[in-house]
């Protein structure tokens, strides 16, 4: 697969988006919440050094005119004042100091206020004006020298905000630098960890595409984690293993179901043949026909149950769900069943027989009775009895049937409700079983929301138990 169309290259650029933005906005954050901080600071730094020398007035014009504060900070340090209507600036010698003749005039009214001005040579100064007057008459230092009374004017204190530019272009470098470091450091630990994390998921897809080509349902997905990867290589692997079982009872199915159709074939063509051979007594002729009349019949009851099962898989089943006085029902069907038991010397007893009311489809439990009924007559020799009862316990309905007969062995018991499934094949082929009524009894049952349940010993007998939803 190509990496640029994988589920790891989409979730190693989407991780590395939100990280990309998260740095982008932590990287603002930074940048300009120290930019504010160091303005702030030289702001502060400005009123703090404009009310020094606003209270240190003794040589100030002096100094400024000496250009005695060129040196100290790259700090620069004027004074405005207005003579007969006009301003005079006194500003440090030597240094270009740009226009500020509003904020002066406003600090000559009282105001203080910041400024940022650039130089003649692009620098760039932060200033900061406030109110200055003069305590004792002086010279006003001009040139040509003027001699004045020191009237109220304006001091100007200024700082070079190259440092701070200087400090912010190496955060800007740094910050780029290490965002662009760390997001290929991410992306590179994305790639690793979205193969680590998808590495269940190739495979999942590797042994789907392996049991593809083989056709072996019998390998797994390997679980080593208890995530949701975990989980979901587990439910495909369960979902493997009933596909397995599927086949595997679909096989059988085929090739029991063939040979069962395959006995009555053979004998029908066998005795068509030998009564085509030669000449034949009319005896002899009706014993060929009525064996070929029976084995038709089990094919034809073989096909019926193939096909009731074959519409059960398929869900196209039609029921009619109605109240069933389940009592009744178990009397009509034993009335039935009577007849055979008598036929075949056995004794037909009822036990407990309670009053229940249960919904379900009156031929479908018809059936499942008279199945069991009859596969308790095929298997209880004579003199053997047949008991059955009908109780209430909680919210179900507990439909009994004991025989006598030859039992089941216990090693065979959660196998008798398979389809075409025979403990004694030969003595069931002979009976006419075909080994389909147990499991037509248990899908009915399930159908109903119900289970058939046995209890079996072998030479002693067996218990048939129906467990049904009371309506």
């Amino acid at each position: 697969m190509n990496f640029i169309h994988s589920i790891k290259f989409r979730f190693t650029l989407w991780y590395l988006v939100v990280l990309g933005i998260l740095l982008v906005l932590l990287s603002t954050g930074v940048y300009f919440g120290l930019s504010h901080g160091l303005h702030n600071s030289l702001d502060d730094s400005l009123k703090l050094r404009a009310l020094q020398l606003s209270n240190s007035k003794v040589g100030l014009l002096e100094s400024i005119s000496e250009g005695g504060f060129q040196e100290k900070l790259g700090e620069v340090v004027s004074l405005y004042f207005v003579s007969e209507d006009e301003l005079i600036p006194i500003p440090a010698r030597g240094v270009d100091v740009p226009t500020v003749d509003q904020m002066v005039m406003e600090a000559i009214e009282g105001n203080k206020s910041f400024a940022t001005m650039n130089t003649s040579e692009g620098e760039e100064l932060r200033l900061y004006a406030i109110p200055f007057t003069a305590k004792k008459p002086g010279l006003i230092p001009v040139r040509p020298r003027i001699s004045s009374q020191l009237p109220s004017g304006a001091l100007v204190v200024g700082r070079s905000t190259e440092d701070i530019d200087d400090a912010l272009h190496g955060l800007r470098q740094i910050l780029i630098i290490s965002n662009l470091v760390t997001l290929a450091v991410a992306g590179a630990g994305g790639i690793f960890l979205a193969r680590r994390a998808l590495k269940p998921v190739d495979d999942i897809a590797q042994t789907t595409l392996e049991i593809e080509k083989s056709g072996d349902l019998s390998q797994r997905i390997p679980v080593n984690t208890k995530d949701e990867l975990g989980r979901l290589a587990t439910a495909l692997n369960q979902m493997i293993e009933r596909l397995e079982k599927a086949f595997k009872r679909q096989q059988q199915f085929t090739g029991d179901a063939s040979h069962e159709l395959r006995t009555p074939l053979a004998i029908i063509e066998a005795e068509s043949t030998l009564a085509l051979e030669k000449d034949r007594s009319a005896e002899e002729y009706r014993q060929s026909l009525e064996t070929v009349t029976q084995e038709a019949e089990n094919m034809s009851n073989i096909i019926d149950q193939l096909l009731a099962l074959a519409r059960a898989d398929a869900g196209k089943e039609q029921l009619t769900f109605e109240e069933i006085q389940l009592d009744e029902l178990l009397r009509d069907v034993a009335s039935d069943a009577d007849v055979l038991c008598r036929e075949k010397g056995l004794k037909f007893e009822f036990g407990s027989i309670e009053d229940v009311t249960v919904r379900g489809d009156n031929s479908g439990l018809r059936q499942l009775f008279l199945n069991l009924l009859n596969n308790s007559i095929r298997y209880t020799p004579s003199g053997g009895s047949i008991t059955i009862s009908l109780a209430k316990e909680g919210n179900q309905a507990i439909a009994s049937l004991t025989d006598t007969g030859i039992g089941i062995p216990e090693d065979e018991i959660p196998n008798v409700f398979e389809r075409f499934y025979r403990v004694d094949k030969a003595r069931s082929r002979a009976d006419g079983g075909s080994g389909l009524g147990l499991a037509i009894c248990k899908h009915i049952a399930e159908v109903h929301g119900g289970s058939v349940e046995v209890e079996s010993r072998q030479g002693e007998g067996s218990t048939f138990s129906v467990r049904l939803p009371i309506a």
